[in-house]
């Protein structure tokens, strides 16, 4: 069974760590996919179910794979436009406690160890499924990373996904139900987070200097109009006529999927809501810019 003790005890000085802005950009992305797969889990298996980041760091898949829970189930994810490997394994008892929390039937502790019957599995299927949704839309860009998820690994401790020697970022998160806490794992080769931008070989941006600085400086000072739309809905001119008070609108946009923040028509940033004091605001999410 994965635990905190057993995780800190392993060796993970070599490979050598993500640093610098690597580091920070897959903290980002891993805090906002967190964040968001909460979401989408509270809405499959209620609100009692939390889930933070704990850390991160790196090494060799085979030393990886032994902090891995066993027995246990994995996502097995696609990663990218190359379509790389990434796994998110949890415990047995962790899987049957989110089944549970979705049948509604999970008592004052861990349910029993035991193997998943072919209804429990296909519920994880759909669990697991959201890890990707919640990869793919907490990128953090204006356009969605592709991930999908592949398969349902068995017992992720004894599968051969990576070759041994292979340097990994090994993501550790917690997850805390009605019935106790437990981390999970989340295992990704540094080459394929290399190919979607996250390394610390990333050459910034080149800064434009042929604006002289008094214009640069007059220019910033112009103010611009930044809308945040919260959806859109389409209706014949009869049903628009008939709209009253009270009626409800469904609107294109799910609701866990960020806004679109535009200026002058065009997409710059996503988003969510958020509230500052008695105000509405909007925390950034991902800029077209970056």
């Amino acid at each position: 069974m994965t635990s905190a003790d057993s995780l800190s005890s392993v060796d993970f000085s070599a490979p050598r760590r993500l640093a610098g802005s690597a580091n920070r950009a897959l903290s980002s992305w891993n805090a906002t996919a967190t964040s968001m797969l909460q979401e989408y889990w509270q809405a499959l298996a209620g609100d009692r179910i939390t889930l933070k980041p704990a850390r991160i760091d790196s090494s060799v898949a085979q030393k990886a794979q032994q902090t891995l829970p066993d027995p246990g189930y994995a996502a097995l994810l696609k990663i990218g436009p190359d379509r790389f490997d990434g796994m998110v394994a949890f415990s047995n008892r962790l899987v049957l406690t989110l089944v549970s929390e979705m049948l509604g039937t999970l008592g004052d502790e861990w349910p029993e160890q035991r193997a998943l019957t072919a209804a429990e599995l296909s519920l994880v299927e759909l669990l697991f499924g959201e890890i990707a949704r919640a990869l793919s839309q907490g990128w953090p860009e204006v356009t969605p990373l592709p991930v999908e998820m592949d398969q349902v690994i068995v017992r992720p401790l004894r599968s051969r996904v990576f070759q041994p020697r292979e340097n990994l970022v090994r993501i550790v998160g917690l997850i805390t139900t009605a019935v106790g806490e437990e981390t999970f794992v989340m295992l990704m080769p540094q080459a394929g987070l290399a190919s979607i931008g996250i390394n610390e070989s990333a050459i910034p941006p080149a800064v434009d200097l042929s604006v002289s600085p008094q214009m640069r400086a007059l220019a910033e000072t112009l103010p611009v109009t930044m809308s945040v739309s919260l959806g859109k809905a389409t209706l014949t001119l009869g049903d628009m006529n008939n709209l009253a008070v009270g009626d409800t609108l469904i609107l294109d946009q799910s609701s866990g999927s960020p806004l679109e923040a535009r200026v002058s028509g065009h997409l710059q940033w996503l988003g969510f809501p958020c509230r500052l004091g008695q105000r509405q605001g909007f925390r950034i999410l991902a800029s077209k810019k970056e």
